[in-house]
């Protein structure tokens, strides 16, 4: 495997996005050129933005159970609970 340099413009390349759905973090393409140029304006370490990028995993994957759920239950999805 082999890897170049990508500016934040530049889409996942395939072997990257092949190990992340290896992963099943497939979902983290989508946000990741936004991420990798957020990180470098912020100049985060890589721990910080590997803890970006699993904080959005965790995320993603809390709302659509939440919303799997609710649809099971067959709650109307404009329904909002206050917390």
């Amino acid at each position: 495997m082999t890897s170049t340099p990508r500016s934040a413009a530049d889409p996942v390349g395939t072997d990257l996005l092949r190990l992340l759905k290896t992963l099943k973090l497939g979902a983290l393409a989508d946000t990741l050129p936004d991420r990798a140029a957020l990180a470098r304006q912020h100049k985060l370490s890589h721990i910080g933005f590997l803890e970006t990028l699993l904080a959005d995993e965790v995320t993603r994957r809390e709302s659509r159970s939440a919303a799997l759920r609710s649809a099971k239950a067959g709650l109307d999805p404009s329904m909002r609970f206050d917390t």
